[in-house]
């Protein structure tokens, strides 16, 4: 379907504007600028290499600019292009990002994924449509990433960045303390549900009464709470609103409203009240680093060497876990066919991959095989996540060789959900949306630790969050996810 409309939009694309756009540098927008034109024939004649900025998230490796040297060697030689990777930190990057980004300041390409309301910007124009450039400027590009992933970053027909191809749907899995697996001879690999979970949690707490075999914090409960064990696409996630992943009708419901989830709550609460989950639950933030029992979104090998996994749900896709990485170009960008042109190095480029991920064989890693490696340092610590696809990264040890062979062998076995694709509209029901995400708030820490009874908790929420607009908020989102399936 995706293909089709493109194909459609290529066939009125003016080639000329692909002609113009590949021979321009990069930076702040300009519309009907002469000099502008005049100045990029010269730079044309004259080979000038051309200048990119990407931002990225996280803290800059202690040697970037080492990396950064061995980069825009690759780059100049590769595509005459100089490459300048800026990082803002974990902390301010999101607000630090939409400022820029609203701002006008010149820059080419960003980590989008960690944008505060990246998806109101992209709404806004903010970033560029890559609809008609990716299959023409960068073929293999456009043919390596799945459609399905393609799906997840498309808004309003438009595609607006590039995913990074590796755990992209959603796998979930249960993560044990190797260990203790061994000390009491769990059969992990037949425990998926929560009702298969909890004889191992009883006699986990009879061995060691002063213990608790769940530890859960007041953040996320058991992570992937709502998506794996209750498996609803969360369209909204303050409040939850979503659509299950097996409801071809795409019923847009109130997460909190539905049986199944109620009916886990009341498991929960029934483990709170045998001590098998902490006390502190609903309040506790940071979680200790070692656990018996979690729950995480994960891949074979995606573990400690002091843990073991098994899934027990997806991998799934959604708009979600999709945009949870992706790469987007500015509107600004004078040459987004360079851009493009580096993200597809990236993606396509052994070599050029493993640079940006772990930089400099010899200084900052050994190669152990033909695609292991030991770290030797943490001179260079770069969120590899962010960059792009991981099927051409080395792996590290200890993890096993085959690990990113495992892993895109399992994300082919992925289903959809029924609306891949669809991203909500907030604006017309925000302030709903505020007062329900505050109520949610109020109640949620204590209702996904177990630490209240949703018999009598889980009414007054409910009873508040429609008085808040809970419902007007469903309305819309059913409406918008009609309006996107109707003209799909």
């Amino acid at each position: 379907m995706l293909k089709n409309i493109i194909k459609k939009s290529l066939a009125l694309a003016v080639t000329g504007t692909l002609l113009v756009s590949s021979l321009v540098g990069c930076g702040a927008k300009t519309e009907g600028d002469s000099t502008n034109e005049g100045n990029q024939q010269t730079e044309a004649k004259s080979d000038k290499p051309i200048d990119l900025v990407w931002w990225t998230i996280g803290n800059e490796p202690k040697d970037q600019a080492l990396v950064s040297e061995e980069i825009n060697k690759y780059t100049l030689e590769k595509l005459n292009v100089n490459l300048q990777i800026k990082y803002a930190s974990w902390g301010e990057y999101n607000t630090k990002m939409s400022k820029i980004v609203q701002s006008g300041e010149p820059f080419d390409i960003a980590f989008t994924s960690g944008i505060e309301n990246y998806q109101d910007l992209l709404n806004k124009g903010y970033f560029m449509d890559l609809t008609e450039l990716l299959p023409t400027a960068t073929p293999d590009l456009y043919n390596f990433i799945p459609e399905d992933l393609w799906t997840g970053v498309t808004i309003n027909g438009k595609i607006l960045g590039v995913p990074a191809y590796k755990d992209s749907a959603q796998a979930q899995y249960w993560i044990w303390d190797k260990a203790t697996v061994e000390e009491f001879g769990i059969d992990y690999e037949n425990i998926e549900t929560l009702q298969d979970l909890e004889p191992v949690l009883k006699q986990l707490k009879e061995a060691k009464p002063n213990e608790y075999p769940l530890i859960l914090n007041a953040n996320e409960g058991i992570n992937g709470f709502n998506a794996a064990i209750n498996q609803y696409d969360e369209i909204v996630v303050k409040p939850a609103i979503g659509i299950s992943y097996h409801d071809e009708s795409a019923k847009v419901v109130g997460i909190w409203e539905q049986e199944n989830v109620l009916e886990n709550l009341r498991i929960l609460h029934d483990w709170f009240n045998k001590g098998y989950i902490n006390p502190d639950a609903a309040t506790l933030l940071e979680l200790p680093k070692t656990r018996v029992i979690s729950s995480a979104q994960s891949f074979e090998g995606g573990w400690k060497d002091t843990e073991i996994g098994h899934k027990y749900f997806g991998p799934a896709y959604s708009t979600r876990t999709i945009q949870g990485s992706f790469l987007s170009i500015s509107a600004g960008c004078k040459n987004p066919e360079a851009a493009l042109k580096v993200i597809e190095l990236i993606n396509t480029d052994e070599y050029f991959r493993n640079l940006l991920a772990f930089g400099i064989e010899g200084t900052h890693y050994e190669k152990t095989g033909d695609n292991t490696i030991k770290k030797l340092n943490d001179r260079y610590e770069a969120p590899a996540y962010t960059q792009g696809t991981f099927f051409n990264m080395y792996v590290q040890e200890p993890n096993p060789a085959d690990q990113w062979t495992k892993l895109k062998e399992l994300q082919e076995t992925a289903f959809a959900s029924p609306v891949l694709g669809f991203t909500f509209d907030s604006s017309s029901v925000q302030n709903q949306i505020s007062a329900c995400a505050n109520i949610e708030a109020k109640y949620g820490s204590s209702l996904i630790t177990g630490s209240v009874n949703p018999d009598e908790a889980l009414p007054k929420m409910i009873a508040e969050l429609n008085a808040a607009g809970y419902q007007d908020i469903i309305a819309e989102a059913q409406r918008q996810v009609d309006e996107f399936l109707a003209n799909k």
